[in-house]
């Protein structure tokens, strides 16, 4: 019985150690988004009628650089309704916050799914 309580014991340490240390820990650039949609309207007087209405949906959000160092183009990638669409930002200093928006895809659905793919960047070289 003590040894199953001291297993248990020493797995519970584990796990919370294993959380705070890589879990909780935060990666070296911090990207949130949320999708904004917003019904999209077609001119063109020559254009087939289409079913339904068409929406234009796009992901802002914030990217924050976690480092001490400079980072330089910073490419953010999302998939909505099943296209991809992105957004690139320059230059992000140490410890700085900045807005992105994706560039706009067309879509039937009002509530597309949308995922986020990844990030990438390069370190600036002094």
């Amino acid at each position: 019985m003590k040894f199953f309580i001291g297993f248990i014991l020493v797995g519970a340490i584990g796990v919370g150690a294993y959380y705070f240390l890589f879990a909780n820990a935060k990666g070296d650039v911090e990207v949130t988004g949320k999708i904004q949609v917003s019904q999209h309207q077609s001119y063109d007087i020559n254009a087939p009628s289409v079913s339904g209405p068409l929406y234009l949906a796009v992901v802002r959000g914030t990217v924050k650089n976690n480092t001490d160092t400079h980072l330089k183009n910073i490419f953010i990638k999302y998939s909505v309704a099943g296209q991809q669409t992105s957004a690139t930002v320059f230059d992000l200093a140490p410890r700085q916050m900045i807005e992105y928006n994706t560039s706009g895809v067309k879509t039937k659905a009002m509530n597309p799914e949308y995922y986020f793919d990844g990030v990438q960047y390069d370190e600036k070289t002094p």
